[in-house]
């Protein structure tokens, strides 16, 4: 049996998943609610995540109970265990996202001319304070295109295709997505302008969120008091401008507040810049210019 979705033909579902249904129609909207609950972990993320309600969430699961005369998962400890019959529905769902996310990518990768929204992802930081100000680089070359920056310290999911190119402060991981080295990201240690800082200066800096990242790390080493810690290194950084602290501090972040004194490099901080996109849009004219010309952009990071 296979399931189609208007044009799209997928992998055979699993034979035990066809038994099931004979007599029952899935939905795929269903399908892909299970699939998005059990990566999500909770019904309010899996909403969030499909910009749907949190009852909707329920309701599309209890849907393909329904098709399927079976619960496709317990809740234990308040975690989701999948059934025998929610892994044959999951594993269907994920061959049908993957098909349809091959389908999208190679429409959009063989449009030609340089033109139409191109979603680009990247961190808080690095987005609007180092890339968006050159953007104008972009559209003088290139007037159509228009670029729309997703903003989050989260691992934008390329595969979902809410972004069509990431930049990444580490190697990408994912299959069939091509890993581009583009730059690096210096640091150094801030403080407010008008004097050097004080040798007990207390710090401000990244709250420790458990990923091990050298620019929290480092501060702590100092083992020097925090007056001031937040998940947003924008928010760090105006903690030093207000005069509360010193921090370290990328410096496309900081080299342009001339109310900001570099104190010293810190040489043994650095983070290396990645741009990861589908292997589709390798060479295609659509996205092929915003491509090179953030790879030309970030080599230049200070």
């Amino acid at each position: 049996m296979h399931v189609s979705y208007g044009a799209l033909s997928c992998a055979p579902i699993p034979q035990q998943l066809t038994l099931a249904v004979q007599k029952s129609t899935i939905a795929w909207d269903d399908l892909l609610t299970l699939s998005t609950l059990m990566r999500a972990g909770s019904y309010s993320a899996c909403a969030r995540e499909l910009d749907i309600t949190h009852a909707t969430a329920i309701r599309r699961i209890r849907r393909l109970e329904t098709a399927l005369g079976k619960p496709v998962a317990t809740r234990t400890d308040g975690t989701f265990v999948l059934t025998a019959a929610g892994r044959n529905a999951l594993t269907a769902a994920r061959q049908m996202e993957q098909s349809a996310d091959r389908l999208m990518r190679e429409i959009e990768g063989a449009s030609t001319g340089v033109s139409g929204v191109v979603r680009v992802a990247a961190t808080a930081a690095l987005g609007s304070e180092f890339l968006t100000p050159q953007l104008p680089t972009l559209y003088a070359a290139h007037p159509d295109v228009e670029i729309r920056l997703e903003v989050d310290n989260r691992v934008t999911s390329l595969a979902r295709r809410r972004a069509h190119i990431a930049v990444r402060l580490a190697r990408p991981q994912e299959d069939d997505i091509v890993a581009q080295r583009a730059g690096t990201a210096r640091f150094g240690l801030y403080g407010p302008t008008g004097g050097q800082a004080p040798d007990d200066a207390p710090l401000c800096g990244l709250l420790d969120e458990g990923f091990s990242l050298p620019e929290v790390a480092w501060p702590q080493a100092l083992e020097r008091r925090f007056a001031y810690q937040s998940n947003s290194l924008l928010a760090v950084r105006e903690a030093v401008r207000a005069g509360i602290g010193i921090a370290l501090l990328p410096h496309y972040v900081a080299q342009h507040h001339p109310d900001l004194q570099l104190l010293r490099e810190v040489p043994e901080v650095v983070r290396e810049i990645w741009l990861a996109y589908p292997a589709e849009f390798r060479g295609a004219s659509r996205f092929r210019p915003v491509i090179d010309w953030l790879a030309d952009t970030l080599a230049r990071c200070p």
